[in-house]
């Protein structure tokens, strides 16, 4: 009987201990930890993102209007064959395509000018001999004119008999038909002449469009710069169409440049011609670059029922670091102020609980803004490990991650100040033991809920609110 009784004392005694700690074990420990961000005073830069590709300024399109063969490339200053990344000048050869076609048909059409020639001599000769028959047939109807003027004077008599008047007159009527047939002649003639003089115009630009092919199986470039694509190789058969075939791409200057930048509708308000520009490229990630918004295309593109806008934005490429096509990292600066009070936009959500109020802030109500003025914010000052104060603010523009703030009168916040964003409440016991709550024998008590604080669990940049209000600020 006396061990049962020695054992069932022993029993008594660990349940009360262990009563006692799962009641109070907790509560005695717990403390709270403030989770803070730094009120910063700086430099603040709201901008619009977006993402874009490097073009060049003024890309020339160097084509073909001659089918043929590709025979040979030319050479860049170093003799090589022009090739991507070639620097070529204005008239520099870039191919020559095969002329063997194109030299026939020259020769074709130099024939027919000179057979035009011919035609045009021979109705010249023929025109002179028109005109010679006109001035005969003219002396010869003057003369029987004269004649028959002669015998109507005399009149059919002794002299002059019937049948020799009648000769006069004859002679007149057929040398008036000749004059006739004469001029007719000249006619044709100058007609001839006219039509051997068309052909010899028309064979003339035959010859000369010949010769303009055969100055278009020379490729050569129009315009100083570099060569990006080329298009074609040596014994690749070029085949004109109603569109001159592509051969290579010729950028006019690298040195300048341009970012085709995709700014979604809802920003592209922000964006103005002339604003500065802040870029990076994925190729020299440890490198920033400006430039300037040239003009923003008018006509937009929709993708997943996203509408965005190209904004073309003017750069400088003095070093040729930046090659076409790269892809852009781009950052329109919106507005830009320096040297004010920065406050991180997590700070704002915090809600604290009325006794984790400093009692120096209790009690203290804020006066009402004037009608018209803004109503200020509050961000809460950590002042122990276990209280916080309030600070009024009028909220300014934000750049996604911190607000310009501008305090008001009586209020006080200096860069480096401690401003709470979240509260979660440890037991040291807990941290000894590697994250584990030990109890009586090391066993782990059960989880209790934490009494109601406005910031438990809450994450920087978050807020967790529970229904309890804080004091009024």
């Amino acid at each position: 009987m006396k061990a049962i009784f020695k054992w069932g004392g022993a029993a008594l005694l660990c349940a009360g201990g262990a009563g006692y700690w799962y009641f109070s074990g907790d509560e005695a420990v717990a403390q709270t930890r403030f989770s803070t961000v730094e009120a910063v005073q700086g430099d603040f830069v709201s901008k619009v993102q977006a993402t874009g590709t490097l073009e060049p300024e003024e890309l020339v399109d160097v084509g073909a209007q001659v089918t043929g063969e590709i025979k040979e490339f030319g050479v860049d200053a170093d003799g090589r064959p022009v090739d991507y990344g070639s620097e070529v000048k204005a008239g520099q050869l870039l191919a020559r395509i095969d002329d063997t076609i194109v030299e026939l048909d020259i020769k074709r059409a130099e024939a027919q000018v000179a057979q035009a020639k011919a035609q045009i001599l021979s109705s010249e000769a023929q025109v002179a001999q028109a005109r010679a028959s006109i001035s005969q047939a003219t002396a010869n109807k003057n003369k029987a004119d004269r004649d028959l003027a002669r015998a109507k004077n005399l009149g059919v008599g002794d002299a002059l008999s019937q049948m020799s008047f009648d000769q006069y007159v004859n002679a007149a009527e057929i040398a008036a038909a000749n004059l006739e047939s004469a001029t007719a002649q000249l006619q044709t003639a100058t007609a001839q002449q006219a039509s051997a003089a068309a052909q010899l115009q028309s064979a003339q630009a035959q010859l000369e469009s010949e010769l303009r092919n055969r100055d278009y199986t020379r490729i050569s470039t129009p315009v100083d710069g570099t060569i990006v694509v080329r298009q074609v190789n040596v014994g690749q058969t070029v085949v004109s169409s109603m569109n001159a075939t592509t051969l290579f791409l010729v950028a006019r200057d690298l040195s300048k440049m341009q970012i085709w930048a995709s700014v979604n509708e809802a920003d592209i308000a922000k964006v103005k011609p002339g604003q500065a520009v802040q870029y990076t490229v994925d190729a020299l990630p440890n490198e920033s670059f400006s430039g300037t918004v040239n003009k923003i295309r008018p006509n937009a593109t929709m993708s997943s029922n996203v509408v965005t806008y190209i904004v073309e934005v003017d750069i400088e490429n003095p070093e040729r670091k930046l090659l076409p096509y790269m892809s852009a990292n781009v950052n329109f600066i919106v507005k830009e102020v320096k040297d004010v009070l920065l406050v991180p936009d997590a700070a704002f959500d915090f809600r604290p609980s009325p006794e984790q109020v400093d009692e120096s802030a209790r009690g203290k109500r804020p006066a009402r803004p004037a009608e018209g003025e803004a109503r200020p914010s509050v961000v809460w000052r950590k002042v122990s490990d276990s209280t916080v104060a309030p600070v009024r603010v009028y909220k300014g523009d934000s750049d996604g991650a911190r607000s310009m703030v501008t305090l008001l009168e009586g209020e006080t916040l200096s860069a480096g100040d401690e401003l709470v964003t979240g509260v979660s409440t440890v037991t040291p016991r807990a941290g000894a033991q590697g994250g584990k709550q030990g109890g009586l024998f090391g066993m782990n008590g059960p989880k209790r809920r934490q009494r109601g604080t406005g910031g438990v669990e809450a994450r920087p940049g978050q807020s967790v609110k529970n229904d309890r209000p804080g004091p009024p600020m």
